[in-house]
């Protein structure tokens, strides 16, 4: 499965900031929404970075400074440093490279244009959506092999 069709699957609203915000805007705005990450978008709406629980975590905790005067440029994942998925890619490859890299949150970029943001968690969901019809189609086969009515 592309991802594409994942994307197709979510609310198309991505929760954004812009990086001259604080640390406690993009606080306030996590827990709001209820979610564990945030793009970063510029005033010309282009991607500059992500912003996470993690980076917050561990990046607020070392610097001493109020959580309201710290900037998000200060903490967030770059752009030059963020790993990206296309519409294009397929499930495994995101599953794989969200495992193997330790990140929770893939931005999908098409052209340079944020299409959405998928978590491990919305991969998950899929991949165990997949296998349950498997499971379900493999126990009908096995109930009856050649599909006779009887």
């Amino acid at each position: 499965m592309k991802l594409s069709k994942l994307l197709e699957k979510k609310s198309n609203e991505i929760i954004k900031i812009e990086s001259n915000k604080t640390v406690l805007d993009a606080i306030e705005l996590l827990n709001t929404h209820g979610i564990g990450s945030l793009l970063v978008i510029n005033e010309d709406k282009h991607l500059e970075g992500i912003i996470t629980e993690r980076d917050i975590l561990y990046k607020c905790s070392t610097n001493p400074n109020d959580k309201s005067i710290i900037k998000i440029s200060e903490v967030m994942t770059s752009k030059a440093d963020l790993i990206i998925g296309t519409p294009d890619d397929k499930l495994s490859y995101a599953m794989r490279v969200m495992v193997n890299k330790r990140i929770r949150h893939l931005p999908i970029l098409n052209n340079e244009k944020v299409v959405g943001l998928l978590s491990i968690g919305d991969l998950l969901k899929e991949v165990l959506e997949q296998s349950e019809n498997e499971v379900k189609l493999l126990r009908e086969y096995v109930k009856n092999p050649y599909g006779v009515n009887l």
